[in-house]
């Protein structure tokens, strides 16, 4: 049995030296080269519609990624290549969306656009948690005992003393 290299790596990155580099040696750091939304989308147009491109999106489709999830991943990338700012890719964002669906319809794939789906599931969680509140509530309603005026004036007196960012109401 082979023992392991026990010698120190000296090749690797030094912590925190990413925090040290110089100012606007990143690319995100230097003016975008496209600033304006329809400078962004022509990029886009032109990139996605060689056929390379479109073999790896309808690659990526057929895998199960939603159409909205590839295009943010897309515009972020941009953005971190210094292609364009957040805002541009973020406005530029729903004519990805398109033009993907474009891409996916063209080469009959059933894809997810994951537009609704997304929705669909606050929908679902906000509803559960209204029925939780109101179960919770209902008990609470049921279960509590008369109670007289002098312990309800000392209950409101109490909740109107906390104040505060985080103060909690009993």
């Amino acid at each position: 049995m082979a023992l392991p290299n026990l010698q120190p790596s000296f090749d690797a990155p030094i912590p925190g030296q990413s925090m040290v580099s110089e100012l606007g040696a990143r690319p995100w750091q230097q003016p975008s080269q496209y600033t304006t939304i329809e400078e962004a989308v022509d990029f886009y147009i032109a990139k996605m519609s060689s056929d390379d491109v479109a073999m790896q999106i309808e690659d990526i489709l057929e895998t199960g990624v939603s159409v909205a999830d590839l295009a943010h991943v897309i515009q972020l990338t941009n953005v971190m290549e210094g292609v364009h700012s957040i805002d541009v890719g973020v406005l530029a964002t729903p004519v990805l969306i398109e033009f993907i669906m474009l891409i996916g319809d063209s080469a009959d794939i059933d894809y997810k656009t994951g537009l609704d789906e997304q929705s669909e599931t606050v929908k679902k969680s906000m509803m559960n948690r209204a029925i939780k509140k109101f179960k919770e509530k209902q008990t609470s309603v049921e279960s509590e005992d008369p109670i007289d005026e002098s312990e309800n004036s000392s209950k409101d007196d109490k909740i109107n003393q906390l104040t505060g960012l985080m103060a909690r109401r009993v």
